[in-house]
């Protein structure tokens, strides 16, 4: 079913955000005073119509959890602080100090989403045929995945949630002692109710408001990669994302890359990664979306960092990581390495004669204040209106956020090179970051070992599709990379007296991943989760996130990182 709606404010407000009874923090579940009903029970969706403004509607509460989702994956991380500008709740949530009245402590958005979910299964007729084909299936697949998304989204937050598979309808229910689940428990319960749906039809509903609708829903087979990877079933992960890759035909292109001329500095080939997060891209594969009108909600992410007074930035410790990360300079389209200097020029690229150009963030200044800005939502899609941001002069003008992008074509390919250095695939993993997956990559014993090819479906990237997949490291640390056989280097790959295991080269590759994963994608959201994963991969949570993320504390790293080893600080309990 493909549809075409002219009007983005009708379809967003189609399915009314409700007064749900649901909780308003982890703790307190249920609690209200509340005797109204949220719905009427009995009310069938058994129409394509129906099923479209149930989803749809579903999708405009997601839109609000935008914010909190790049606040709370980053700022429990290790690459994003908050400033002396930001209001006390982002303060505690950055320094692990989350008081009982704290905002972000409130999940009732997050309930409401499931809620709503909840009622769109339970009355969604998805034995409707057109022609042998059950129309309602896709929009039923895709309902079950946003519940799975934001459950997990919760969990991430709260560390258990309360397991609700009903929709709540009156005080009575909403009353009610629910399962709780942690995480673990949940990962296994969402892939079990999700694996139906692999290979159903993808939804597209055309284009609103000047944005193609098929980007923002997300693919089944993304969140069951993840899922898999949280678990450490590595091979189911790594299949998942395969499928995703296959079906879709995702590559890392030398598209969205940043790179000098010579080894000179004075100037760039290219300085379009950030346009990589341009929803039209080919490089999204899912985004939050936002409407055009001025008078709609959007997220305060450009406020909050690209600002005088700003209220988030990027933590020194991450800015001086990537100014000190090795970089490769390349003869474009020649198998060679023409010199090194330092800089991943994802954070930003500072010329020979000390000129800045911002790409993630950048030292600049903005109304007569010099600092270290993110301006990774600056350069993502925004609308220009005719008005003024009185808290934020610095822009000049009104600029609404359009969207945020969820996934990347660089997640998929980083995540099943996680999985595969898992696997005891090393040198397939570490192609994932220099050299890229295809067939002269894999058919060269220099730099994938041939015992890792074992014919499992997820290392066959030979076909002439992945052709021009590149490594993720050369989007940023120059078209040498490749061709460096002194520091990018897994240690003692190519010594016949190795001394090194195939644990450390494990380690060694996934420290790599996890640098990349940093310099590719910081500021979008991923990075708590991202620490979370290997912490468990290595059975060293949370010791693992404690050392990475008091870094950011500077002179108070040691005393941060023994109170991170206690557990409770990292959840919204």
């Amino acid at each position: 079913m493909k549809m075409n709606i002219k009007n983005m404010k009708t379809v967003w407000g189609a399915w009314i955000c409700l007064g749900l009874l649901v909780p308003t923090a982890c703790s307190d579940m249920f609690e209200t005073d509340s005797t109204s009903v949220v719905f009427e029970s009995g009310n069938r969706l058994d129409s394509p119509n129906d099923s479209l403004y149930s989803i749809m509607g579903i999708l405009a509460q997601i839109q609000k959890l935008g914010d909190r989702y790049v606040l709370m994956g980053e700022l429990r991380g290790d690459l994003m602080e908050t400033t002396v500008n930001a209001d006390v709740d982002l303060q505690e949530i950055s320094k692990f100090e989350v008081s009982a009245s704290n905002q972000y402590k409130m999940m009732n958005d997050y309930y409401q989403v499931i809620n709503n979910c909840n009622y769109a299964i339970a009355h969604m007729d998805t034995t409707l045929v057109d022609y042998e084909d059950k129309v309602m299936i896709p929009e039923f697949a895709q309902i079950k995945v946003l519940r799975a998304w934001t459950y997990w989204q919760l969990a991430l937050l709260c560390g258990e949630v309360s397991w609700i598979e009903t929709p709540i309808l009156d005080l009575e229910a909403s009353l009610k002692d629910y399962p709780q689940k942690n995480q673990e428990q949940l990962a296994e319960l969402l892939i079990e109710d999700l694996k139906p749906y692999i290979g159903v039809r993808d939804l597209n509903y055309g284009s609103v408001d000047g944005l193609n609708l098929d980007k923002v829903f997300i693919p089944v087979d993304m969140l069951l990669g993840d899922l898999y990877l949280f678990l450490n079933q590595y091979a189911n992960a790594a299949t998942a994302y395969y499928r995703l890759i296959k079906e879709r035909e995702l590559m890392v292109t030398s598209m969205y890359r940043n790179s000098w001329l010579d080894i000179s500095r004075r100037g760039f080939s290219y300085f379009t990664h950030t346009s990589g997060l341009s929803y039209a891209s080919s490089e999204v594969v899912s985004s939050f979306v936002y409407s055009s009108d001025a008078k709609a909600y959007h997220p305060l992410l450009l406020r909050m960092s690209y600002n005088d007074k700003a209220f988030i930035a990027p933590a020194q410790s991450f800015v001086d990581e990537m100014s000190n990360a090795l970089y490769v300079v390349g003869v474009e389209g020649k198998p060679t390495v023409s010199g090194y200097c330092d800089g991943d020029m994802r954070g930003q690229a500072i010329l020979a004669g000390g000129q800045v150009y911002p790409s993630a963030y950048g030292s600049m200044t903005l109304n007569n204040v010099a600092a270290t800005y993110i301006c990774k939502f600056f350069n993502m899609d925004n609308t220009s209106v005719s008005g003024s941001d009185p808290e934020n002069e610095a822009l000049g003008g009104l600029y609404l956020q359009r969207t945020l992008p969820l996934y990347r074509v660089s997640h998929v390919y980083l995540r099943l090179a996680e999985a595969l250095n898992r696997l005891e695939k090393p040198t397939m993993a570490f192609a994932v970051l220099k050299y890229g997956l295809n067939a002269t990559t894999l058919e060269n014993p220099n730099r994938v070992k041939q015992s890792e090819r074992k014919g499992e479906i997820y290392t066959d990237f030979t076909e002439d599709i992945f052709a021009d997949n590149v490594g993720t490291a050369t989007r940023g640390r120059g078209n040498g990379i490749p061709y460096d056989n002194e520091f990018y280097i897994i240690p003692d790959f190519n010594t016949e007296t190795s001394t090194g295991t195939l644990e450390d080269s494990i380690l060694f590759v996934e420290d790599c991943i996890v640098d990349e994963m940093a310099a590719e994608t910081c500021f979008e959201g991923n990075r708590f989760f991202d620490l979370l994963r290997v912490a468990r991969h290595r059975n060293q949570y949370p010791a693992y996130m404690a050392k990475k993320v008091s870094k950011r504390f500077g002179e108070n790293a040691e005393r941060m990182e023994q109170a991170l080893m206690e557990e409770e600080r990292w959840y919204m309990k």
